[in-house]
């Protein structure tokens, strides 16, 4: 039997390959020899994990790494930061709630943030981001 390889240009095959790992592992990177290691980022567990040696082979094409979709559609309602620009620090962000998405938007603005915009990029907040009135320290 031959095993399978993952061709993360192959969309069917990279949601094939992020069916059959566990939900908290969100990206795997490809390490110095080649083989995937997984990144968990989980209450119980943040940090690299290495996949054991042979279980699956990837086609990287020259990346090194892939990271799972995330499901925005599951994030109405939560509360998080919005922006125009991917990489710039949470203090210059809008904190709000997310209202609506659209993946299909052709400028890039999917994300809808009460406030009356649409933001190009939306990240979602933990309970450890937010402090609510009462809450004890």
């Amino acid at each position: 039997m031959t095993q399978r390889v993952f061709d993360i240009e192959n969309e069917k095959d990279v949601q094939d390959l992020w069916d059959i790992l566990p939900d908290k592992i969100k990206t795997i990177y490809k390490d110095s020899k080649g083989f995937p290691v997984y990144f968990i980022n989980s209450p119980e567990i943040d940090g690299v994990i290495p996949c054991p040696v042979g279980l699956f082979k990837i086609n990287w094409h020259g990346k090194t790494e892939i990271t799972r979709p995330e499901n925005y559609e599951n994030m109405i309602g939560c509360v998080g930061w919005f922006s125009y620009h991917k990489k710039i620090k949470k203090d210059d962000m809008i904190f709000g709630i997310l209202d609506a998405y659209n993946k299909n938007d052709n400028l890039g603005r999917c994300f809808y943030c009460h406030c009356d915009t649409w933001y190009k990029y939306f990240f979602p907040a933990k309970k450890c981001d937010v402090k609510f009135y009462g809450d004890k320290e």
